[in-house]
This record gives C-alpha cells, structure tokens and sequence, in this order.
C-alpha cells in the first residue's frame, strides 16, 4: 500500500504517477493564473472601447446623420461580409483539412455546418435591412388611432404625426419606428417590432460562427507542435526575448486568430444587451421598463412570432407576429396599451 507524507507545501508521494498529477496541476495552476493576469487589461480595455465606440456612434450620428449613413454603413457591412468570407476560407481551405482528412465523413459535415451558419448570418442581415418597422410600414387605417387609443399614442415632432406605443424616431432613418430597439449599423436599419427576430439571429449565428473558427483554431494548436511554433501568442515570451523573425505565413496566421478572438467579442457583447431585452420585453434604450413583461414565453412570442424557435432555422421560415405592433399588453394593468 502506498505512504503518504503531509507537509505544509508539497505532498510527497512514493508513486510516480501522483508525482507526476502534482506536477501537472501546479503547472496547470501556473498557466491558469497567468491567463486571468493577460486577459484583465483585455477585459477592461474591450469595455472601455465598446463604451467609447457606442458614445462617440451616438454622438455622430446626432450631429451628422447622412455623413454617418455614408461611411459607417458601408464599413460595417463591409466588414461584416469580409470576416465572413476570411474566416470561412481559413477555416476550410488552410485549417480543417490539417485536422480532418479532406475526403472524409467530418470534413464533409463540417462543409455542412458551416455553409448553414453562413447562410443564417446573411440571410438573416439581408432579411433584418429588408423588413421594415417604420410606422409607415403599418395599412393605412392602423396608422391613424382609433378614438378609443388615441390617449396611448403621443406626438412626434420630427414627422408631424401620431405615433403608437413604444415606438420612437431615429434621425438616420428619418422615420418612427414601432417598438424602437436601436439603429443597428451591421444592417443598416433600425431594429423594431418587425425584424428583431432578424436580428437576434443574425447576432446568434455571428457568435456561433465566430466561436467555432476559433475552436478549430485553438484545436489545431492543441494537435499540431508545428503549428504551435508559428503562433506568437503561445511563444510571446520567446519572441520578445530572442527577437526571433516571423514568417509572412505566421503573421497572417496570427493576424487572423487575434481578428477571431474579437470577431467573437463584438456579438457576444450585443447579445449581453439583447437577452435580457428579449427575456424581460424591454428595448436598448428602456432597459428597466418591465410594465410589458409578459413572462418568458409571452415575450418570446412578441419577439419571434408563432413558429418561436422554428425561426432558429432559417430566416426564410414564415412565423407572423402576434400583433402589429401599435397595441401592447401591460404588466401591471393587463390592459392594452
């Protein structure tokens, strides 16, 4: 039977394999220590630029609409269809087939799912740009109050009109919107009663798409030790010390991984604010409004329509809405607003 003798730091063992469990979870310790200490100033700097980056769009866009709509539309979609078409190529072409044989079962599924996240992320932008939430959108007859409603609607002073519940202008559209979320610059729409659905896919798939390049990335370091050599992230030590050159190879490699890591921050933090909106019936601007909560699977329904998680799918999948958009049920009063 084996001995074991305690002291204050170390265990002391006779058997080499707890030697060597000793030796791997300090070590493990070690690097998970380490890894907090690297990824505090990133924690902080990402919240600080995000702050930043959503003042400074807010101010812009107030002062300068159409400058905004010109540039920073086109930039962001841009940027949206090059990322996509970047990590898809590396992925596919340069990464899966270090890791999988080309001609085998898991190459081929993983043909699968990636063109089937590919085709939610654009079909669900597309589909999110092209359905509209103006006001304007609504049949004639609903958007003018009926005399009964007409004490719920309020006055907007920049489209000279009645405009229901809820809904709010955006000065880059030019327009009011019903249930105004935000003015999404990916999409180049305000996001509303008719087209979150859309967007909270469009925001899903970007994560899910985002997250697996890196997976595959991180994977084949795991793998592959001459892989791991051309990563500067994982010999950054070495490379500060010894000044050791760089490959064209290895810079775009480590490039593009860096890319990957905040291609899976930017969704991962629109979807902070958009799960609680969805879970509680709230919007971006109105996060503490709960007056129309009506419980998780009530609010899902307002979100996402009849077919609820069917819409996960495709962006293609017809699930209408159950309302229009000018009438809310409230919380408190469970009457319609």
């Amino acid at each position: 039977m084996a001995r074991y003798v305690l002291y204050p730091v170390n265990f002391i063992h006779t058997d080499t394999c707890q030697v060597l469990y000793i030796k791997l979870a300090r070590v493990a310790r070690e690097i998970h220590f380490k890894l907090i200490l690297l990824n505090i100033p990133n924690i902080l700097y990402n919240s600080i630029t995000m702050c930043f980056m959503m003042t400074g769009c807010k101010y812009i866009a107030n002062a300068y609409p159409k400058r905004f709509a010109m540039t920073v539309h086109p930039a962001a979609i841009g940027l949206v269809l090059v990322g996509t078409v970047l990590f898809l190529s590396l992925d596919m072409f340069y990464i899966m087939p270090k890791i999988y044989d080309p001609d085998g079962l898991f190459f081929k599924i993983a043909w699968l799912i990636s063109l089937f996240i590919v085709y939610n992320l654009l079909g669900n932008m597309i589909a999110c740009h092209r359905t509209s939430s103006a006001v304007t959108s609504l049949p004639k007859d609903r958007q003018i109050p009926s005399p009964e409603e007409e004490h719920l609607w309020h006055f907007c002073d920049q489209c000279q009109m009645l405009v229901p519940p809820r809904s709010w202008h955006c000065n880059l559209c030019k327009c009011c919107i019903l249930r105004r979320d935000h003015h999404c610059i990916f999409t180049a729409t305000c996001i509303g009663h008719n087209n979150y659905r859309y967007f909270f896919w469009f925001t899903m798939y970007m994560l899910i798409g985002s997250l697996l390049s890196l997976a595959t990335h991180i994977h084949l370091l795991v793998i592959n030790e001459e892989m791991r050599r051309q990563y500067a992230i994982i010999h950054f030590t070495h490379l500060i010390l010894f000044f050791k050159p760089m490959s064209f190879k290895s810079i775009v490699l480590n490039i593009c991984f860096v890319l990957n890591i905040y291609a899976c921050i930017l969704p991962l933090i629109m979807l902070g604010y958009q799960i609680p909106t969805l879970y509680l019936n709230t919007t971006f601007y109105t996060p503490k409004d709960l007056s129309y909560n009506q419980g998780l699977r009530g609010n899902f329904m307002a979100f996402m329509g009849k077919r609820g998680l069917c819409t996960f799918i495709s962006p293609s999948i017809r699930s209408p809405l159950p309302h229009d958009g000018t009438q809310w049920q409230t919380k408190q009063l469970s009457s319609t607003v």
